[in-house]
C-alpha cells in the first residue's frame, strides 16, 4: 500500500493556521479599541482637569463608543460565521478520514487476493514447467520405441524375404526335380 501522504495544498499553510491569523487580527483590533479607549479616558481627565463643558465631548465619546460596538457586532458575526465554517469543515474531514479508512480495508482486501493469485500463477507455472518436462521424456520414449519399432519390423520383413526367397528356391528345385522326373517317365 501506498504511504504517501495527502497532496499538500499549493497555499502550504493549514487551515487551523489560517483561523489562528484571523483571531490574531481580530485580537489587534482590540488592542486598537482599546488604545482608543485610553486616548478617550486621558482626554476626559484633561477635560475634566481644566473644567470645561464636557456634554460635548461625552456626546462623541458614547458616539465613538456605539461604533465601537457596532464593530464589535460585526466582528462577532464574523468570529461566529468562521466558527462555522471550521465545524462544517471538520465534519467533512471526518467524513474524508472514514472514506479513506474503507478505502484503506478494500485495497488491504485487494493486495491479499493479488497475492493469493500470484502463489496459485507459481504453482501453475511449476506444474506447466512439470508437464513440459513429462512431454520431453514421453517424447523421447516414443522416439526410441518407434526406433527399436523400425528396427524390429525390419528384422522381420528382411526373415520374411529370407524365408521367401529360400522358399522360392526351393520351389525351383522342386520344379526342376518334378520337370526331370517328367522327362524321364516320358
Amino acid at each position: 500500500m501506498n504511504e504517501e501522504p495527502t497532496k499538500e495544498l499549493p497555499d502550504r499553510s493549514s487551515f487551523e493556521e489560517l483561523v489562528i491569523a484571523r483571531f490574531d487580527s481580530i485580537d489587534a483590533r482590540f488592542d486598537t479599541v482599546d488604545a482608543r479607549f485610553d486616548t478617550v479616558d486621558a482626554r476626559l481627565e484633561k477635560l475634566e482637569s481644566r473644567s470645561h463643558d464636557t456634554k460635548p465631548i461625552w456626546q462623541r465619546a458614547l458616539k465613538a463608543i456605539m461604533e465601537m460596538g457596532l464593530e464589535m457586532g460585526e466582528v462577532k458575526n464574523r468570529v461566529g460565521a468562521i466558527e462555522g465554517k471550521v465545524d462544517v469543515i471538520g465534519g467533512k474531514l471526518d467524513v474524508i478520514e472514514t472514506k479513506v479508512g474503507v478505502i484503506e480495508t478494500k485495497v488491504g482486501v485487494i493486495e491479499t487476493k493479488v497475492g493469493v493469485i500470484e502463489t496459485k500463477v507459481q504453482l501453475l507455472e511449476n506444474e506447466i514447467g512439470v508437464i513440459k518436462t513429462d512431454h520431453r521424456t514421453i517424447r523421447n520414449e516414443l522416439v526410441d520405441m518407434r526406433r527399436e519399432l523400425k528396427h524390429h519390423v525390419s528384422e522381420r520383413l528382411d526373415l520374411i524375404l529370407k524365408f521367401l526367397l529360400e522358399d522360392r528356391e526351393d520351389i525351383r528345385d522342386a520344379e526342376d526335380k518334378i520337370r526331370q522326373l517328367e522327362t524321364k517317365l516320358a
